[in-house]
C-alpha cells in the first residue's frame, strides 16, 4: 500500500505563561505548525515518529471493544496506515 509520508510531531507552544504540547500528524515541520497556529508561539518541534509507535492492531482491537462496526474500523485503520501514522 502506498503511504502519504506523514510523520508524527510533538509541537510545543507558549501561550501567556503556559507551555502546551500537541501531537500532530504532518508531512513536515511547516505543516505541523499549521495545526497550532492559533494556540500561541511555537517554541519547539520534534519528530517523534520513531519514538511513539502506534500499532494498527491495537487500535483495531480497541475500536472493536468499544462497539465500532467493521466499516468504521476499516476506514480508521486504513487511514492510519496510508498516512504512515500507525504500523
Amino acid at each position: 500500500m502506498k503511504t502519504l509520508g506523514f510523520k508524527k510531531y510533538c509541537v510545543r507552544v507558549k501561550a501567556q505563561d503556559n507551555i502546551m504540547e500537541f501531537a500532530v500528524p504532518a508531512r513536515n515541520e511547516d505543516e505541523a505548525k499549521l495545526y497550532v497556529e492559533d494556540a500561541g508561539k511555537v517554541i519547539a518541534i520534534d519528530d517523534i515518529t520513531d519514538r511513539k509507535p502506534i500499532s494498527v492492531d491495537k487500535v483495531a482491537a480497541a475500536l472493536h471493544k468499544y462497539g465500532f462496526g467493521k466499516t468504521e474500523m476499516e476506514l480508521i485503520t486504513k487511514t492510519l496506515l496510508v498516512t504512515n501514522i500507525a504500523d
